[in-house]
C-alpha cells in the first residue's frame, strides 16, 4: 500500500481543543493540517548520520549519481 500524504486547510475550531492551545489559534482562524506517514525506517535510525546514509542510499538507488549531484549543487 502507497503512503499518502494528507493536507487540509480549516478553521481552528475544527481542530481538537489541544491542538487549538497548543497553536494558540483564534477559533475562525484558518490552518494548514498536513497528515504524512511516518517512514519506519527513518524513525528507527539512531543519529543523524544513520537518516543521512538512508537518504544517501535511497537517491543512488533512484539513479542519483555523484556527477548529477555536483551538476545540481553547481547550478546557483
Amino acid at each position: 500500500m502507497k503512503a499518502v500524504r494528507v493536507q487540509k486547510t480549516v478553521t481552528a475550531r475544527e481542530l481538537p481543543k489541544a491542538w487549538r492551545e497548543e497553536g494558540r489559534f483564534a477559533l475562525d482562524q484558518r490552518v494548514t493540517v498536513v497528515i504524512e506517514p511516518e517512514d519506519p525506517e527513518l524513525a528507527a535510525a539512531a543519529s543523524v548520520e544513520a537518516v543521512m546514509d538512508i537518504i544517501s542510499r535511497r537517491a543512488t538507488e533512484r539513479g542519483l549519481t555523484e556527477e548529477t549531484l555536483a551538476e545540481i549543487l553547481d547550478e546557483r
